[in-house]
């Protein structure tokens, strides 16, 4: 079966934020990447998420203004150390990597992001590969 390096998201279908980055951004990058989520680097490295359910809980629990939430820092906001997966990793253990969630980073051995996997994408993969 395939592995996850030949079906990942990369390059500009990568969504990917600075750790300088603000609230604003990430909900920018992630409206016009379409996954749901956006990884957040440190140097081309993978140091936490922001998903789309993050994003619906810091609005229902801040009690910031917009214009104070749209200038948080990404920092404050993200998932620190997500769930991730080698490029090798084949489909069916990403499939059980991913449990109840949509995407996942790809990094290497260093940490460093090289792409995302999302579900929909895995699922066709697989299909595909029987």
């Amino acid at each position: 079966m395939g592995k996850v390096r030949e079906i990942m998201c990369i390059g500009e279908n990568n969504p990917v934020a600075d750790k300088k980055s603000y609230f604003r951004d990430v909900l920018e990058i992630m409206d016009s990447k379409k996954l749901g989520v956006v990884c957040i680097v440190d140097a081309d490295k993978l140091i936490g998420i922001i998903t789309d359910g993050d994003v619906r809980r810091l609005i229902l629990k801040t009690q910031d203004t917009l214009p104070e939430l749209f200038m948080k820092n990404v920092e404050d906001i993200m998932t620190k150390n997500p769930k991730t997966v080698l490029p090798d990793t084949s489909f069916e253990e990403c499939l059980d990597q991913l449990g109840n969630f949509w995407v996942i980073p790809v990094v290497d051995k260093k940490n460093k992001l090289l792409g995302m996997i999302h579900l929909q994408t895995l699922l066709k993969a697989m299909v595909k590969s029987e």
